[in-house]
């Protein structure tokens, strides 16, 4: 079964295509994808390449952003 972090990248044309736009290596968004949590960072640039591609915007919980847990609130 597919990891939903590759359905996206591989949407979006593939690590390598991602990786160029993101001016990453394809093995840093390889590794990444392959994790299946994509780093905080590409959202914005992930979400445009979907934006642009007709496609719909990755969901956030696809990323590592800090979650903040309801105790500490």
């Amino acid at each position: 079964m597919d990891k939903p972090t590759r359905t996206v990248i591989a949407a979006l044309g593939g690590y390598q295509a991602v990786a160029r736009i993101l001016r990453k290596k394809p093995s840093t968004v390889h590794t990444a994808m392959q994790s299946g949590v994509l780093p905080a960072s590409w959202y914005d640039a992930l979400c445009q390449m979907a934006i642009d591609a007709s496609l719909e915007e990755p969901p956030r919980s696809m990323f590592s952003f800090l979650q903040i847990e309801e105790d500490a609130a």
